[in-house]
């Protein structure tokens, strides 16, 4: 290895004892980035690199769907949605073994095409979707554990925060991604609803049936939702048919859900304006990431480190998927000891370029990296949609980590169906 090597290495050391120091990994990749550019190229290249690119991301056109996105979601959130998408799905499956849980899954999945955000899933149909699962003698740990992974589902289904960051990183476009997460998304309700059935077969005490409805009930509960179904259409339809592009479908998303807000009478002035706040702040939260993420990327390419790994790692004589193996126990371990998006934003930059060469779809890797983040965010100890959950319901964190045990199960098989069968991630595109 060269001196630059080695400058690298040491810079990517101290970058990671800088984020368990709890120092913001946005501002400790910008710091790293910033002092190893001025070692290798000297302090003019480094105040350029410095200089341009916050201007470069802050004025990228794919960024304008992070906080559109972000408004729709919160705008729904306001209106009440999430009650009437859990009534709904609780009048059509309520009634089976396992049902209410069931429905809470399916109602996660259809937010998530709303919201993209696992955490705010969790906790909004935590709210009300755990009391009644209890009301019901739903035992505590497998409810909450049910909608904590549940929850995840909200950076798969699209649209999703985590492709948004993922195409920005690797500059893939962002709406094929979107499209990538469509059908494991689907499948994975629908796995987390067969855990429920099999726990309610296996243990019916701990996920009792509901009261069955009757058909007129069932059609009387999509009365409340009918306007968000055809939001969801409108913009995911015309992502998928190619009427317009991710960014676009945000502005539409959020447009229309104001619309629909204000004409139902569920939305003032004053709280839209709170939305749009929100918005403007997980924006800049994620711009201040994405630039860190490229001047301290812009400083490993420099050193050569990553070209240096990339040919050493292409070189062993081993299979793509002995590889793409440590890294799923790479980011097993990244969100078992940290928040996983912090260690997605330290490895995408190093891990892209060698998953592509050696034979993986940028778009399949995709998934599988978004697929890594919903695990990560239910893996003890660090778990954040387990804590935002805990916090939500007010139940101890470590039973929610007992109730989601069966549902990481779920997901490493999950994981293993998406590996075997890629197929499953680049049907649409």
């Amino acid at each position: 290895m060269t001196t630059s090597m080695w400058i690298g290495v040491v810079g990517f050391i101290i970058l990671v004892l800088l984020i368990f120091s709890r120092i913001w990994i946005g501002f400790a990749m910008i710091g790293v980035g910033f002092i190893g550019l001025f070692a290798l190229k000297g302090f003019g290249f480094a105040t350029g690199v410095l200089g341009s690119e916050p201007f470069t991301q802050a004025t990228a056109y794919e960024l304008i769907c992070m906080p559109t996105f972000c408004i729709m979601g919160s705008v729904i959130v306001d209106c009440g949605m999430s009650d009437k998408l859990y009534n709904a799905a609780k009048a059509f499956v309520g009634h089976i073994r396992g049902g209410l849980g069931m429905a809470t899954v399916a109602a996660c999945g259809v937010f998530a095409a709303i919201c993209g955000n696992s955490q705010i899933t969790a906790m909004t149909l935590g709210k009300v979707a755990y009391p009644e699962m209890v009301k019901h003698g739903y035992d505590e740990s497998i409810a909450a554990g049910g909608i904590a992974a549940g929850g995840g589902i909200g950076i798969m289904i699209p649209p999703s925060v985590g492709f948004i960051l993922y195409g920005m990183l690797t500059e893939q476009s962002i709406g094929k991604l979107f499209i990538c997460g469509l059908i494991p998304g689907i499948l994975q309700v629908v796995m987390f609803c067969a855990v429920f059935y099999i726990i309610a077969r296996i243990r019916p005490e701990k996920a009792p049936r509901s009261e069955k409805t009757t058909m007129k009930q069932k059609f009387s509960s999509l009365k409340g939702i009918w306007s968000t179904l055809i939001l969801i259409i409108i913009m995911l339809g015309g992502i998928y048919g190619g009427f317009y592009t991710a960014t676009e479908a945000g502005a539409i998303g959020a447009v229309g859900s104001i619309i629909i807000a204000f004409a139902t009478k569920t939305l003032t002035w004053k709280r839209l304006w709170i939305d749009v706040v929100e918005g403007a702040r997980m924006s800049a939260a994620v711009l201040i990431l994405l630039i860190g993420a490229k001047v301290f990327l812009r400083f490993i390419t420099a050193s050569g480190l990553a070209t240096y790994l990339t040919n050493i790692i292409i070189g062993l004589d081993v299979s793509k998927y002995v590889i793409l193996f440590f890294v799923f126990i790479l980011y097993l371990i990244l969100g078992a000891v940290f928040d996983i998006m912090a260690g997605l934003m330290l490895t995408i930059p190093f891990l892209f370029p060698i998953m592509t060469a050696i034979g993986f779809d940028p778009f399949w890797f995709g998934v599988f990296v978004v697929a890594m983040m919903e695990l990560g965010e239910i893996t003890p100890p660090i778990g954040l949609t387990i804590f935002i959950l805990s916090d939500a319901v007010k139940l101890p964190v470590a039973k929610v980590y007992k109730g989601v045990v069966p549902f990481i199960c779920a997901s490493f098989l999950f994981i293993l169906i998406l590996c075997v069968f890629p197929k499953i991630a680049l049907l649409l595109i």
